[in-house]
């Protein structure tokens, strides 16, 4: 006799671990290593037109200014993370609750 699946607990199953793995993805730090990259850039490109003024050559503000990236964020990563923002503050709201409890009771 087959035994029955039980999808809601594969489909929770499965939003937890991409929530999961969205949440790592998010705090790894992904954007703050951007945000120095590009002030690296900067800096080094401030340098750079320093030396070509020292050193007489033609300046052109187009040659120091870095060129940005295509932003490659679409409908579902961006709802993704919604969704992991939501689930965070639940989870976060939840546990709070739960601790408030725990705290009146002892």
């Amino acid at each position: 006799m087959k035994k029955k699946t039980n999808w809601f607990i594969k489909i929770i199953m499965l939003l937890f671990i991409i929530y999961i793995g969205l949440f790592i993805a998010s705090k790894t730090g992904f954007y703050e290593a951007k945000v120095n990259k590009k002030t690296l850039l900067t800096n080094e490109a401030i340098k750079q037109f320093e030396q070509d003024i020292e050193d007489g050559k033609e300046v052109d503000l187009n040659n120091y200014i870095p060129k940005e990236k295509k932003d490659y964020a679409n409908f579902l990563t961006k709802t993704a993370d919604k969704i992991t923002k939501a689930c965070e503050e639940v989870a976060s709201g939840s546990i709070k609750d739960i601790w408030e409890f725990i705290k009146i009771l002892f």
